[in-house]
């Protein structure tokens, strides 16, 4: 590498470009580009310009505010379409990072938007499974299902094994499965 492009490449750090860009810019290696930001000791910028130190940060950069406080994804996005903050080298899903940053705490399971505009990642419009395993509950309790039963008919845990159809009724994981090797047997 020349010192007239690693000076070049100084210069348009200093004037707030991403790694990304002044590497497209100058047809350079990011890694090169990433060790003249380090050599000259200046702060981490997305592809918007804007100086990111945390996790949180890199976040609230991508996200584009919507009507009735939702928020939309302007980053990027995985092969299944939900989107990722990367930071420090590493990929987190925004939903986690969103959620941590609303409820203060980590999530349990897999996050999910729960509100019907597509692809927000506002933190009151996500849910972790012991939310939806609150909310399956609640609606079992509405729909005046015994969810209070311990054990299935056949004496499995459903603490251990219960599965819930979208109608909200619980039912035995196990006994669903032996059904179904059952069904797999007559039919052999």
């Amino acid at each position: 590498m020349r010192a007239v492009d690693r000076r070049d490449a100084a210069e348009l750090l200093r004037q707030g470009l991403s790694n990304a860009e002044v590497a497209r810019r100058l047809h350079m290696s990011p890694s090169t580009v990433r060790s003249v930001r380090t050599h000259l000791g200046l702060d981490r910028v997305t592809g918007r310009g804007a100086v990111t130190r945390t996790l949180e940060e890199a976040y609230r950069v991508r996200t584009v505010p919507l009507e009735g406080g939702h928020l939309g994804w302007s980053g990027s996005r995985g092969g299944n379409g939900a989107p990722f903050v990367r930071f420090g080298g590493r990929r987190t899903s925004a939903y986690r990072v969103a959620f941590r940053a609303h409820f203060g705490r980590e999530p349990e399971g897999v996050v999910m938007p729960v509100c019907d505009v597509k692809g927000c990642v506002a933190g009151p419009c996500l849910d972790d499974e012991s939310a939806r395993r609150r909310t399956r509950a609640q609606l079992a309790a509405l729909m005046g299902l015994n969810h209070q039963q311990p054990k299935c008919p056949q004496g499995h845990l459903y603490a251990e094994t219960a599965e819930y159809r979208a109608n909200g009724k619980r039912e035995c994981g196990m006994c669903r499965v032996q059904h179904r090797q059952e069904l797999k047997a007559v039919a052999a």
